[in-house]
């Protein structure tokens, strides 16, 4: 069926109107590029994207909000963000190809190795490669929020320091919003207290009481003051469980009392009455025998004085010296 002239003219607009758009485009897109040249220039020189983003994502490590959001900041400042978050395509646009080949080693270099191996298993773009690794994270929203919600309210403090707790929670927070079930700053507030340890009995009892009632910044603010003051005080009483126990016996200084009379002289002294009385007896039978009798006596006397110290009866007091005052009186 020939083609009315009606039909020919609408085609011609068609075309025409093609052709301006492409004659735009190209025109765009010579305008972006000659704009951004430079600064294209500076993240292709770019030879490691780990300095700028210091982060693997990781299935295990849950962190594809940290990591997306790193990623954004980076691409934004390098004016690539719709290499990522726009379905247009541009081989055509010798540029645009080596911009793309510059954000798929971005991604690659930036992921784990079984995300990354998945990843280049399916030979994409970098639009591609962004969308799949939000699907591998963001996908089944509903049940994964279900499961990730029940371990949010279930969360508990353990060994962990209200720091990491804190942490803990705004990371799943965060992601349950992405899933699209926000958590609000009271309901963070509640959950935070409700997890903590034992330790902090008497600080959630104070915040409860609060009012108005603290906002989830307020309260970690609080609670890590209140952790100080708990771990200072531990460290006090660990300190002073490791000290040893001060004596508290004093040093005590023994003088050696003198020896009473009677006693220091036993021996001397019985040895020397003894010669005296019997040099008195003695007298009517003669001198020289209670001479003689005096000083066996006295010399005997003297011997088990010596044997006392010998053996170690007297060892507490000091040997007594022998005075010649109290000794034998001739007559």
């Amino acid at each position: 069926m020939a083609e009315t002239d009606a039909e020919r003219q609408a085609r011609e607009e068609r075309e025409e109107r093609a052709r301006r758009a492409e004659a735009d485009r190209v025109a765009a897109l010579d305008a972006y590029e000659a704009k951004y040249a430079n600064v294209h220039a500076a993240a292709i020189s770019v030879l490691n994207i780990k300095v700028l983003v210091p982060l693997v994502l990781d299935r295990a490590a849950d962190n594809y909000n940290r990591w997306r959001s790193m990623f954004l900041v980076v691409l934004s400042k390098y004016a690539l963000t719709d290499h990522v978050l726009s379905d247009v395509v541009n081989t055509d646009r010798p540029a645009w190809v080596q911009m793309n080949c510059t954000m798929l080693t971005w991604i690659y270099c930036t992921i784990h190795t079984d995300l990354q191996q998945s990843t280049m298993n399916r030979k994409p773009n970098a639009r591609g490669a962004w969308t799949y690794l939000e699907n591998e994270f963001l996908g089944q929203r509903e049940s994964r929020a279900l499961l990730l919600s029940a371990e949010f309210r279930t969360l508990k403090q353990g060994s962990a320091s209200i720091t990491d707790l804190y942490r803990h929670l705004e990371t799943m927070a965060a992601t349950l919003s992405d899933f699209g079930d926000p958590i609000g700053d009271r309901t963070l507030v509640l959950t935070l207290l409700r997890g903590l340890n034992g330790k902090f009995r008497p600080m959630v009892s104070n915040l409860k009481m609060r009012q108005p009632f603290p906002t989830f910044e307020k309260a970690r603010t609080l609670l890590l003051l209140e952790e100080i003051d708990i771990d200072d005080v531990a460290a006090s009483e660990a300190a002073g469980a490791s000290d040893p126990p001060a004596s508290s016996a004093t040093t005590a200084l023994v003088t050696a009392p003198h020896p009473p009379a009677g006693r220091s002289y036993a021996g001397q002294g019985q040895g020397g009455h003894a010669g005296h009385g019997q040099g008195s007896q003695g007298g009517h039978a003669g001198q020289g025998g209670s001479q003689r009798t005096g000083r066996c006596r006295g010399g005997h006397g003297r011997n088990q004085q010596q044997q006392v110290s010998n053996t170690g009866g007297g060892s507490r007091f000091p040997t007594p010296f022998y005075n010649p005052w109290m000794g034998t009186v001739q007559l």
